[in-house]
Parts: C-alpha cells; structure tokens; sequence
C-alpha cells in the first residue's frame, strides 16, 4: 500500500505512528493506542483497541507494524475516494449520544474555551502526545478542514472530520 501514498503522506503517517508507538519498539499495542486515545478525550478499552489493532495484523502479532499502519490509512483514503458523500457530513442526523460525545471531544480539545480549535491548541496537544509540530505544519493540517478559511476548526468542521471514515 505504500505505493499509494505520496512521500510527504508517509512522512507525515510515519510521525503519527511513532506517536502512538510510545515504547519505540516499532509497534502499536493496545495499550499504546489507548493511551493516545485518552490523552484525546475518549475513554475506550483496551478491547476495542485490541479489535481494531486485529482488523490489520496481518501476521498475528497482535500488534499494528507501520505496514499494517498504512494499510489501514489506505483503506481510509478508498473509503474517501468510492464515498464522497462521507466527506459532506457535518455531523447533522447524529443520534443524541454520539453528538454529545463529539461535542466534549470538542470540548476537551478547545482549552481556551473560543469555540475554535485553534494552532496553539493543536501544537499543544501533539506535545502532550510526545511530538513537536511546527506552526505551518499546524497550519497546513487545519486548512485540510478549515471551510470557512478562519485558520481554526470550529465545530462544525470538528464534526464534519469526525464524521467522514
């Protein structure tokens, strides 16, 4: 799958891995995932994170390779391309339960409390994940959601990317 990924994609799906792979050991378990998870506001279990890793560990490890990492990052980008419509949703028609958790998700990540996630608050999270992003790599990971143009995600645009698998 790597091959379908242009060199700037891998670069930047390599960073994301080696922020889950928190031991370094070139691996994500179950408990590394849940961890990130929860340093972004969802509490899951170690379960759920053990069906996801299952869902690409091609070889049994039970733990998620970076090859298994991309497979799973293609399988995301096909999703997008064969279901345009899933990029369009912005979280309307979301059953009660869902919105609300979307909405503290939101809420957890706007510190300030603007209404807006803003780069400030993105490049302080990713520190609290364990990496370092510069403000244009901040900057260019928000236009990819930014509709409006105003350089911060608002919640709409936080439901909409939640939104499209």
């Amino acid at each position: 799958m790597a091959e379908y990924f242009s060199e700037k994609q891998m670069c930047q799906f390599k960073e994301i891995f080696n922020s889950f792979d928190k031991n370094g050991d070139g691996n994500i378990e179950a408990e590394e995932l849940k961890s990130v998870l929860k340093n972004l506001g969802q509490k899951v279990k170690t379960k759920y994170c053990k069906n996801m890793i299952k869902q690409y560990d091609k070889n049994n490890t039970k733990r998620m390779e970076f090859k298994e990492f991309l497979d799973m990052m293609a399988n995301v980008f096909q999703y997008h391309l064969s279901h345009p419509e899933s990029q369009r949703n912005n979280g309307e028609g979301l059953d009660a339960a869902t919105n609300k958790k979307m909405e503290d998700l939101f809420d957890s990540l706007d510190v300030d409390d603007s209404g807006f996630i803003d780069p400030e608050e993105i490049i302080k999270l990713t520190e609290k994940l364990g990496e370092k992003m510069t403000i244009e790599e901040v900057q260019e990971l928000i236009k990819q959601v930014d509709k409006d143009g105003d350089g911060r995600v608002n919640k709409d645009e936080f439901k909409r990317l939640m939104c499209s698998k």
